[in-house]
């Protein structure tokens, strides 16, 4: 499930299972900072998910490899955009953030700059008049066929 279907979808436990999913990467180097679940947290409230439920997730979620969250490089990749997209969504990149999703990235198997990457296409497509979500997906394409 992508990110934008999760923003409409009724199912808490689909939303629950993509923050367990983002909560994995973020411990996958054996502890979760706080600046990874103050990003976390910012997601859970955008999915309307409480602070409360984000913890409780945490806490069910062992740590876990990166590499056997996403099992094969589509689904990393994935993960990777719509960390972004949460980033830009507000039409603004703090660079905490920018900095969070470079790290996770790299846990992820990529390389940082990977980020500065899609914030470039995805910045390029939404200046010729899409949507966050339509840039997001346009570019994911590309970015999938490299």
């Amino acid at each position: 499930m992508r990110l934008f279907d999760l923003f409409r979808a009724k199912n808490k436990d689909s939303r629950k299972s993509y923050l367990k999913e983002l909560i994995k990467v973020a411990k996958a180097d054996g502890h979760l900072e706080k600046r990874e679940y103050d990003l976390i947290l910012k997601i859970g409230e955008k999915l309307s998910c409480s602070e409360a439920e984000i913890q409780v997730l945490s806490e069910e979620t062992q740590q876990e490899d990166a590499s056997t969250t996403s099992q094969n490089r589509e689904q990393r990749l994935r993960l990777i955009f719509d960390l972004v997209a949460i980033m830009m969504i507000d039409q603004s990149i703090d660079p905490k953030e920018l900095g969070l999703c470079r790290s996770i990235a790299m846990k992820s198997g990529f390389e940082s700059e990977v980020i500065d990457d899609i914030v470039h296409q995805i910045q390029a497509l939404t200046q010729t008049g899409k949507s966050i979500e339509q840039a997001c997906q346009e570019a994911f394409e590309i970015y999938n066929r490299a």
